[in-house]
């Protein structure tokens, strides 16, 4: 017998499961309309040049690749290599192409340009809880901004939106890049060794500080480099941010980053937790400052991210522009919000019932009368009325028949 199951790590989604997914969808996407961020798409294909050229950390590991096709696939050479095989990849997430869809059109947009990109992304991991094979991104970027206002903005912009979806417990992670790679310098580690410790720096609240050390040794590093990184990582885990000026780190780049958490505090009037956390890595090589990840109860993971990103537009394209950018994790906020369905603001679904002695006219009467409420589906009376509404749970809220309405009886509510 044939496997009709879609691919592990990809779903597919019943009405009643996709029509919480678009009212979450439209939710984000209006709250970022609202904001003045732009809409725009890009392909979900891109030449795997570009691709690996973007410094994606382990998620270029975790690529998915397209085969050559036609004549460019040759699979009669031997000693065949993945370049003679494959030529492009599925996006693994939506900053880099949008950093290239910037970089070709950057010469007819205003600056600061802010932009929405709402889309898929794949990665070929382990699926688990919130996190899929393919997966929604809900991007907010800002180009040409290098101030603390674009983060300020984008990032009020996400608890705002956020707390329309009925998040309250919020609580907001920040760290800057430019500092921890001063903390990595501190330890004794190179220029060129700091990419390769923050990807396993990133891992620490999934194998502690423990895992980081053993990690980083089977890397090859010299272990006293790591015990210095693990004792500055431990220091300023216990006296907190401002202590990282006793490792080389500027003083202006503490205070900036005091001044987007106590800014940020008092536009939300102090609703979240917002706090420094040197755990905050984003295993992605191009972030360059500011990083941030949004935790809400009930899930272990991150439900957004971000970041500023102020070398990639130059790396593409030559010309120097500062970026920022945060993202909403549409899978887990879904996944959260499952249960409390119900609750929700979601338009109603109805089944209207006629018999075939039912004027049709009049049925459409009807019907445009509830659809000022409702969405209305006319059905036909069937036969096996018990089996029809066992069915009609993926689908529909209530349930009425034309009689209902002629003899003023109310409408049946469908048990979800």
């Amino acid at each position: 017998m044939k496997n009709f199951n879609p691919i592990r790590g990809m779903y597919d989604y019943l009405p009643k499961e996709a029509r919480l997914r678009e009212y979450v969808r439209n939710i984000i996407l209006n709250s970022y309309l609202e904001n003045g961020y732009n809409l725009v798409d890009t392909p979900i294909v891109e030449s795997l040049d570009f691709l690996n050229s973007s410094e994606g950390g382990d998620n270029l590991r975790l690529m998915f690749k397209t085969v050559k096709r036609g004549e460019k696939l040759d699979l009669s050479k031997e000693n065949l290599t993945e370049e003679d095989i494959v030529e492009e990849g599925l996006r693994y997430d939506l900053t880099v192409p949008l950093s290239r869809m910037y970089s070709n059109n950057r010469e007819n947009l205003p600056i600061p340009f802010r932009t929405i990109q709402i889309g898929s992304a794949f990665r070929a991991e382990r699926p688990q809880k919130g996190r899929n094979r393919q997966f929604t991104q809900c991007d907010i970027d800002v180009f040409g901004d290098a101030s603390i206002n674009a983060e300020l903005e984008l990032l009020k912009t996400c608890f705002d939106t956020l707390n329309l979806l009925g998040f309250e417990n919020l609580t907001l992670k920040i760290n800057d890049r430019s500092i921890l790679n001063q903390l990595v310098l501190s330890a004794g580690f190179s220029e060129n060794d700091i990419g390769t410790v923050c990807v396993t720096l990133d891992k620490i609240d999934k194998i502690t500080i423990t895992g980081v050390m053993m990690e980083l040794i089977e890397k090859g590093f010299d272990t006293d480099k790591i015990n210095k990184l693990v004792d500055i990582v431990n220091d300023v885990v216990s006296n907190g941010l401002n202590i990282c000026e006793n490792y080389g780190v500027p003083k202006e780049s503490i205070d900036r980053l005091n001044y987007l958490i106590d800014t940020l505090n008092v536009l939300t009037k102090q609703k979240y937790t917002i706090k420094y956390d040197i755990s905050i890595v984003r295993g992605q090589g191009y972030y360059t400052g500011t990083v941030y990840e949004m935790y809400t109860d009930g899930f272990s993971g991150a439900i957004g991210g971000g970041g500023r990103y102020d070398k990639m537009v130059e790396k593409f394209s030559g010309y120097p522009c500062p970026a920022v950018g945060m993202c909403l994790g549409f899978e887990p906020i879904c996944m959260l919000l499952k249960d409390k369905q119900k609750d929700l603001n979601i338009r109603k679904n109805l089944i209207l019932i006629y018999d075939k002695e039912d004027d049709i006219l009049e049925v459409f009467k009807y019907k445009d009368e509830l659809k000022k409420k409702y969405n209305v589906a006319l059905y036909l009376r069937p036969k096996n009325i018990k089996n029809f509404y066992e069915k009609i749970i993926e689908i529909a809220d209530y349930v009425i028949s034309v009689k209902d309405i002629k003899e003023n009886k109310p409408m049946k509510i469908i048990e979800q």
